[in-house]
């Protein structure tokens, strides 16, 4: 996939995107970058971040004193930090995760939600397929930790804020909405790729596209399960990410960014609740830029003090 010019979601020094929900919503995701926009240099460093042995630090919450953060982080580690380097985190492993994750709050990870009103006109005046090129407002990201079994990390939304349809291959991807409204949509693949599908249309089945409200259950995806995606912010918003594995373009692990086109390959139309989906570039205009992360410090943040 020469070329691309953005990278993968979830990673230092980037763009981004995405997720899913056990019992609401099959799948979906989001979610990894920080810094400013991204450059040749920035996606080389941040590659090499995610390929990166995962440090193991000492344990951050034993004990009745650990924030809400730290017993999330000691779970994911714990859970996470236990599997083959390169696996996706299970069904099973993410049941085991989603109770932390659910009892987080904007207040424990030293967030203050902006003071806004709702506008009601931004799914209409967006529509199905979310902003057209050019109209991405940049996303602020907050990076709690970062390893090669895992990372946790908070995509900030301004209203309208959008994370392009793209995937997480090879990942498993669970998100917790910490405030605002959101568009999730989200497809599978109805076909396995093939090298004759690769920079052609492929057919995707929609698994939903329906708009999400916190307090909610966290959602989360799979390698086969809503694994590409796109939020929109109908207001500000905020994600709370978990990704295990995180990218690794040489393990695999590249994102990809999509757009929906009218036609299959051969001028095919789609079926019902069904998408021709075309790899693209990373828009241009779409960035993310590194935040300040004033919660409890964990992992690799706490180590680097």
């Amino acid at each position: 996939m020469g070329g691309r010019r953005g990278g993968p979601p979830h990673t230092a020094t980037r763009r981004v995107a995405g997720f899913g929900a056990p019992g609401m919503l099959r799948g979906v995701v989001s979610a990894a970058s920080l810094a400013r926009r991204t450059t040749a240099v920035g996606a080389r460093e941040a590659r090499q971040v995610h390929a990166m042995t995962c440090a193991r630090g000492p344990a951050s919450g034993v004990g009745d004193g650990a924030s809400a953060v730290e017993r999330l982080f000691d779970r994911c580690q714990e859970v996470l930090g236990a599997l083959p380097n390169g696996t996706a985190a299970t069904v099973a492993d993410v049941s085991v995760i989603v109770p932390l994750m659910d009892r987080i709050t904007p207040a424990d990870l030293g967030i203050v939600p902006p003071t806004r009103a709702a506008n009601p006109l931004a799914l209409r005046l967006f529509g199905r397929s979310g902003p057209g090129p050019g109209a991405y407002p940049p996303l602020e990201y907050l990076k709690l930790h970062d390893c090669a079994a895992f990372t946790m990390g908070v995509f900030r939304f301004p209203e309208n804020g959008t994370i392009p349809l793209h995937d997480h291959p090879g990942m498993t991807v669970v998100s917790k909405l910490l405030y605002g409204r959101v568009r999730v949509l989200s497809y599978d693949w109805a076909e396995a790729e093939s090298p004759s599908t690769t920079r052609v249309p492929r057919r995707a089945r929609l698994v939903a596209d329906r708009i999400i409200q916190a307090p909610i259950q966290p959602l989360s995806l799979y390698p086969d399960d809503a694994n590409v995606h796109m939020f929109h912010a109908l207001t500000p918003a905020a994600l709370l990410d978990v990704l295990a594995p995180p990218y690794a373009v040489g393990e695999g692990r590249d994102c990809h960014y999509f757009a929906e086109v009218p036609r299959g390959p051969r001028g095919e139309a789609c079926g019902e609740d069904e998408a021709w989906l075309l790899e693209t570039e990373c828009p241009e205009s779409f960035e993310v830029n590194r935040g300040t992360y004033l919660g409890p410090k964990v992992g690799s943040e706490a180590e680097a003090g």
